[in-house]
């Protein structure tokens, strides 16, 4: 059903732009006799060509972020209700006709269910994602909305799941309710998702519930702009806007807040996608013709035989380019190894001190009783730390590519890649929680035993001393006595228990850090040596691209000093209407980069 203030959605004019002036590219002579330039230009066009637009909605638990999917798109597909909450995403996007169809675990196929049973399957644990489509002129575009599991603050499975969702979305609706200010960990939380995703919105939900939601919305944007973040803030009331739905009613649509939401993913997240397709295509455009253009020039430039000196002065600079790539490459592996160094020397420093806090804390706790506290601490804890060492990764990784690129000149260095920096959201997922181990106190008969035990060498201690002032054995003295040691050994006992229960605690702590230091060391080593390949052989293609392109302008060069002067004057005819197409077509590159 079309709801009537759902604005209309906007056409992805710029993006077919793009791939417009991609496929012209594709269509020049001159850069397709460059296999290399070719595929590059080709792998970008069907990157571009995927026209979905994932919009990630992520919150806290019973924040009221599934129904806001369910109010934005009038549907009710997520679960909304007190007592359940999605344990799974949904990945809703625009169909003629309503589906609906669910993975389970261990399965790759879709499973086709009634939409009205969505909620019910994504509630109940057994589904490890939902795919859903229905006809919503918001979605249309190729915008689509994944609801990620509830998260509380940094910690649990879900936790790892939502992480997953981030690293491949366009733009992400960061959802809390406007009952409170921002906590730390939410704070932290959005710190975290910018790095993955730039683009991102804050949506504070419950307005309709709290008389001061303008204070809250107006602390908040204080409290994100003193952690140095550029996030944006809208205030929504999902049941206002669910009103305005079923009564078409403008004024409580607009009272809603929904307008700026809505007008958010139509104006900002689908113009940003546009806007980075269209700058994607700029830099390789710009790129790919610059590298032809040279090699035409030069071949342009020796048509006099007698020029031919100049060219071949230009080749063995482009060789002694290549043979100077030892210095970036050394760059590269020493750099990356301090990198790898600092790397897991961070986290180990960050739960070390972890460590500490649990030791101390076990130092005079009962691990029997604050177990289960202790275990929702911990993991908080050790995601915080792992978050910090990803986003610390992030920034050295970054700042070691710039250093590496100033080795080139400017037009050689090229468009530094997609390096790929993989974050350990799967590690923590396969970690799962930390293990219980046996904290049980002794039983009451174990604590009898051990009374009588203690009481019983007392009595007879006593018992035997007072027998020689003609005392019978058993006596108030002795019995007194019993009764004392016996208290006293047991009170030993029970301390003795307890500390072997910190013990063992500690230790089970210990055991599970250390498994975590290992695999996520083993993952960030891993995706460290993938950033290297990815830089050494981006950096290597720009150095064999620019040899190759003065190798064969001086070959076709020195074939042409040899034509006829009629031939020779064909070829530079035809060479400076190549160059002409390409700066025509240079020309639309830079304006897709600045076009608004």
């Amino acid at each position: 059903m079309h709801h009537p203030i759902e604005g209309d959605t906007i056409s992805r004019v710029m993006t077919m732009t793009a791939l417009d002036v991609i496929d012209e590219a594709l269509r020049q002579p001159a850069i397709g006799r460059r296999r290399d330039l070719t595929s590059r230009l080709s792998r970008l066009r069907g990157r571009l060509a995927d026209p979905a637009i994932r919009v990630v909605v992520v919150g806290g638990l019973k924040q009221g972020k599934s129904q806001l999917v369910n109010a934005l798109l009038g549907t009710s597909v997520c679960p909304v209700h007190d007592d359940v909450a999605s344990a799974a995403p949904a990945v809703i996007r625009h169909a003629d006709q309503s589906w609906a169809a669910v993975v389970r675990p261990g399965q790759q196929r879709l499973e086709p269910v009634e939409i009205e049973r969505v909620a019910e399957e994504i509630s109940g644990g057994q589904v490890v994602r939902a795919e859903v489509g229905v006809p919503r002129a918001v979605l249309s575009g190729g915008l689509v909305i994944v609801d990620t599991p509830g998260v509380d603050g940094l910690r649990s499975e879900h936790t790892s799941r939502t992480l997953a969702e981030l690293a491949e979305a366009d733009a992400v609706l960061a959802v809390t309710d406007s009952l409170t200010e921002l906590s730390p960990a939410e704070l932290q939380f959005l710190r975290f998702a910018t790095t993955i995703c730039p683009n991102v919105l804050g949506v504070l939900t419950k307005t309709d519930m709290s008389p001061r939601w303008r204070s809250h919305l107006e602390r908040n944007r204080m409290l994100i702009a003193e952690a140095g973040l550029a996030i944006p803030l809208v205030a929504v009331s999902s049941v206002l806007r669910e009103r305005a739905l079923r009564t078409s009613d403008q004024n409580v649509n607009a009272e809603s807040g929904f307008p700026a939401l809505v007008g958010y993913l139509e104006n900002t997240v689908k113009a940003q996608a546009g806007l980075l397709a269209r700058r994607s295509a700029s830099e390789a455009i710009l790129a790919v013709t610059e590298q032809v253009s040279l090699g035409l020039r030069a071949e342009l430039s020796t048509q006099d035989p007698s020029s031919l000196a100049g060219l071949e002065d230009a080749q063995r600079a482009a060789e002694l380019l290549r043979r100077q790539s030892s210095r970036w490459q050394n760059m590269l592996m020493d750099g990356m190894a301090d990198l790898m160094s600092d790397v897991d020397h961070d986290l180990r420093e960050r739960t070390r001190i972890i460590l500490r806090h649990t030791d101390q804390a076990f130092d005079k706790a009962d691990p029997a009783k604050t177990w289960d506290q202790f275990c929702d601490w911990l993991a908080d804890k050790l995601t915080d730390a792992v978050l910090r060492n990803y986003d610390w990764t992030v920034e050295r990784t970054h700042w070691l590519s710039q250093r590496i690129a100033e080795q080139f000149d400017e037009e050689s260095r090229g468009t530094l890649p997609d390096l790929g920096l993989r974050d350990p959201a799967r590690v923590l997922e396969r970690m799962g929680g930390l293990l219980t181990p046996d904290l049980a106190p002794p039983g009451i008969a174990n604590k009898v035993i051990t009374g009588l035990r203690g009481s019983y060498s007392g009595m007879l201690m006593f018992g035997l001393l007072t027998s020689l002032m003609g005392m019978p054995l058993v006596n108030f003295v002795s019995v007194g006595a019993g009764a004392v040691m016996g208290a006293k050994t047991l009170k030993e006992e029970r301390d003795a228990q307890l500390k072997r229960r910190q013990a063992v605690a500690k230790t089970a702590v210990q055991r599970h850090v250390d498994e975590l230091v290992f695999q996520v060391g083993k993952h960030s080593r891993d995706a460290l040596r993938q950033v290297q390949r990815r830089l050494r052989e981006h950096f290597t293609e720009q150095a064999e691209q620019l040899q190759d392109a003065l190798s064969d302008s001086i070959r076709r060069a020195r074939d042409l000093a040899n034509a006829d002067l009629v031939a020779r004057n064909q070829r530079n005819q035809s060479i400076a209407e190549e160059i002409n197409t390409l700066v025509a077509l240079r020309q639309r590159a830079q304006a897709l980069a600045i076009t608004s």
